[in-house]
């Protein structure tokens, strides 16, 4: 394969479209699992680990900036995978990141779901490639499982809840958002306040989620919250997967992403999302159109930590921990909360007096979130997804 072919599919692959598409476009051009690593291995070993890395650092961490830093230079890059701009404020992140250490080689177009990720590390088991991902909570155990990841503690580590983390280092929260509504008040004019009004309100082909709940982080938790405004517990989330099959059925639930094309289009009026990726859209448009609300409903949300893996296979394991260093730092914190995530530091910030006055008047009162809800039980979040998986199909979209 000569350098325009693979270039042409590179393009193809990644290019202009989302997350959630790579698989299916994958499998258009008629790449098996197999078939892409074969095309990976075509490309040749662009990025490979450098063999002139220290060897008497303990890769386990916590290890010093400056050893990390003159490391990650030999590497010369760093390689994130699922990582776009416009989520969680990650534009200043990676153009900070990059300006101190080393560049970043990422797809700024190629928004991958939780499960694009994770297979990405998969392939890198033939051929190295992805240093650092970002994924849902639900994750960490499926990428121990499969020995995709490599651990390591960060600087930071006493200052995460022993809850957000890995006692082995395999994985860290890194944020959390809490599910919200996203409304596009040009179009809906009478906002919704609780999932109960999704169901009695007029909103005929107006309310959606951002993707597919069998892959999608972001769409998982939507089903799961309206579980929880439903019976007040998140102990099971066939509730959700009901609520969403009676939307449906009343004409209510759209198909559409609710994405921030759809949503400034008004394809989708109210989505069901994070209320940082809304925060941020409302602040955007602000000076023009359309207007936007972001509503934390009163009848219960779920709040979804993400988290930050390092690959097995990472072709740049130095810079990947630096990468680790840098978003659990101060500075990476903060930047976090400027994009409206909650970072998972944000206490101890605060404890220290470390919250720009300024950024803290531009957030949600804490009342808003009184009735959010964390689910930290690993094996109630497996339960859950196992069954959204079984009934999610026949139940809402094969009626």
């Amino acid at each position: 394969m000569n350098d325009q072919q693979q270039q042409e599919l590179i393009d193809k692959l990644f290019g202009a479209h989302n997350r959630r598409d790579f698989l299916k476009r994958a499998g258009a051009l008629g790449l098996s699992g197999a078939a892409l690593t074969a095309f990976l291995e075509a490309c040749g070993s662009t990025s490979i680990a450098t063999g002139s890395t220290t060897a008497s650092v303990n890769l386990n961490g916590p290890i010093s900036v400056g050893t990390l830093a003159t490391n990650a230079k030999k590497e010369g890059t760093l390689q994130a995978v699922g990582i776009t701009p416009e989520w969680a404020n990650y534009s200043q992140i990676l153009s900070s990141y990059a300006a101190k250490y080393v560049p970043i080689d990422y797809k700024a177009d190629s928004e991958f779901s939780s499960a694009q990720e994770v297979e990405v590390f998969k392939q890198s088991k033939q051929h190295a490639y992805g240093d650092i991902a970002d994924v849902g909570f639900k994750w960490g155990p499926v990428v121990i499982q499969q020995g995709l990841v490599s651990p390591y503690k960060h600087s930071y580590w006493n200052d995460v809840p022993d809850d957000q983390k890995d006692p082995n280092g395999m994985w860290c929260t890194e944020y959390w958002g809490a599910q919200s509504f996203v409304v596009n008040t040009d179009v809906v004019k009478n906002p919704p306040k609780s999932f109960s009004d999704l169901l009695t309100g007029d909103y005929k082909n107006m309310v959606g989620i951002d993707g597919d709940p069998r892959q999608a982080t972001d769409a998982f938790m939507a089903v799961y919250s309206a579980a929880l405004a439903k019976t007040g517990n998140t102990d099971s989330i066939q509730p959700g997967i009901d609520f969403f099959a009676a939307l449906k059925k009343k004409g209510n639930f759209t198909p559409a992403r609710a994405n921030e094309a759809n949503l400034v289009k008004g394809e989708v009026g109210i989505g069901i999302i994070w209320d940082y990726l809304g925060l941020g859209y409302r602040d955007k448009y602000a000076s023009s159109k359309p207007n936007f609300s972001v509503v934390i409903p009163t009848d219960g949300a779920v709040a979804g930590p993400y988290i930050l893996i390092v690959n097995k296979t990472a072709p740049h394991p130095y810079a990947a921990r630096l990468w680790s260093e840098y978003i659990f730092s101060d500075e990476g914190q903060l930047a976090f909360l400027k994009g409206y995530a909650h970072p998972i530091r944000y206490q101890k910030l605060a404890d220290a007096g470390k919250i720009p006055a300024d950024l803290a008047a531009k957030l949600p009162s804490a009342t808003e979130y009184a009735n959010v809800k964390f689910i930290s039980d690993i094996t109630k979040l497996t339960t859950a997804s196992n069954v959204l998986t079984q009934n999610w199909q026949s139940q809402v979209l094969g009626q």
